[in-house]
């Protein structure tokens, strides 16, 4: 018998094993993925005129604040007032003992009627020495003598007046007036407490506090945007006083709320602090009932100038990594370039760009964090997951213009 040689049959398991390797690695090898279009909300980019509005954070102060202080030592007798309630002006608060202040006035009255009873014996002798000099009966120093005492008499008359006056001044200042129309605060002392001008503490302070008054450091950068419209047409600065004033301060408080009276600025410190950089700047705010009380703290948004033909996008739109901002922007076949972008002033729903975009292009709003560049998305309708149906846009659908100054949908 005639076997095939070994090298011979080798030949066609080899070939079997190729065959099979190449068939297992066919198979093994991965269909290339095919990512879906993104569905995300766009907006467009807008140009307009954009109030630089400015947020600092302040704290309210009265626009008068009243330390009242006694005049007159003496003990306390009597609290007219209710702490913590509305005095006018001139509304009695204190009364302070005026009996020692009312003796010291009955003896300066009685002073006084003696002064004038001498007064008017001297004037008396004055006039006769008057008529004795005429008939040459008295020589010319006896006269001067009666003229001088005369003369002294009259002087002590108008001192014996003045202690008078000094006396019933005391005596009014021991009932303890308010001195301005205001809100009352808590007594500092009690009724029977001996006080006196040089007590530590004040009886109690009297606060103007409507208007109320909030006090904020304003930067110089802030202070250099407020007055550089000034500066190059110094014309312009009434004008741009009134758009200010007309604009109005807004406070919102520690809790969040949007106080709804609007505020005026009320002075500007003559100085910037060299230490801090920051000039002292005030406002005044309505405060109908006298709700809002000193000592509160809040934050203060207030206008600084326009910025003309700003480029604007909504906030959310901005993609911040680190320290820098990008914008998706979509182009005409609803592909995704991720574009980095200078971002100039922020409020709290819109940014300002300085340079990377253009007025018009179309912009990623929500689902910025579900986009790469170079990836294709398809538009939501505002406010829901459905995809705008095509319009002529484009094959994934039509975009909607969002504007920048409404609140989106978060995701």
């Amino acid at each position: 018998m005639k076997f095939p040689s070994t090298r011979a049959a080798a030949v066609p398991v080899l070939l079997l094993s190729a065959l099979a390797i190449l068939t297992s690695c066919k198979k093994e090898t991965p269909a290339a993925a095919v990512h879906p279009p993104v569905p995300v909300t766009i907006g467009t980019v807008i140009q307009k005129d954009m109030p630089n509005r400015k947020e600092w954070i302040g704290n309210l102060q009265g626009t008068v604040t009243a330390l009242v202080k006694p005049n007159v030592a003496g003990n306390i007798i009597q609290r007219y007032y209710t702490e913590g309630s509305v005095v006018k002006q001139g509304e009695p608060l204190f009364q302070i003992d005026p009996a020692p202040f009312q003796a010291t006035l009955d003896k300066a009255k009685a002073d006084l009627a003696t002064a004038q009873a001498t007064e008017t014996k001297i004037q008396q002798d004055f006039v006769r020495a008057q008529n004795l000099l005429a008939g040459k009966v008295i020589s010319v120093q006896e006269f001067q003598n009666q003229q001088q005492n005369y003369q002294a008499s009259v002087a002590q008359v108008a001192a014996a007046q003045a202690s008078v006056q000094s006396a019933q001044v005391n005596l009014d200042f021991t009932k303890v007036v308010s001195p301005i129309d205001g809100l009352s605060g808590l007594a500092n002392y009690e009724v029977g407490t001996y006080v006196s001008p040089s007590s530590t503490q004040p009886l109690t302070t009297i606060v103007a506090i409507d208007p109320i008054k909030v006090v904020f450091q304003v930067g110089q950068d802030d202070y250099l945007s407020l007055i550089t419209g000034s500066i190059n047409d110094p014309s312009n600065a009434t004008e741009q006083r009134k758009e200010n004033e007309s604009v109005g301060m807004q406070m919102i408080l520690s809790d969040g709320t949007v106080y709804p009276q609007k505020g005026t600025f009320r002075a500007v410190n003559n100085q910037i602090s060299t230490q801090t950089g920051s000039i002292t700047v005030e406002g005044n705010f309505p405060n109908p009932g006298m709700l809002l009380k000193p000592g509160l703290f809040a934050r203060v948004n207030a206008t600084v100038g326009v910025i003309n033909n700003a480029l604007v996008v909504p906030l959310d739109a901005v993609i911040t990594i680190q320290n820098l901002h990008q914008l998706a922007v979509v182009g005409a076949d609803n592909k995704v370039s991720i574009r980095n972008i200078n971002v100039g002033l922020m409020t709290r729903n819109e940014a300002v760009i300085l340079s990377g975009i253009s007025a018009g292009e179309k912009i990623v709003v929500q689902g910025t964090q579900k986009v790469t560049d170079g990836c294709t998305v398809v538009p939501l309708l505002t406010g829901s997951k459905t995809p705008v149906a095509s319009a002529g846009t484009g094959e994934n659908g039509a975009t909607k213009k969002l504007p920048a100054t409404s609140p989106t949908p978060s995701n």
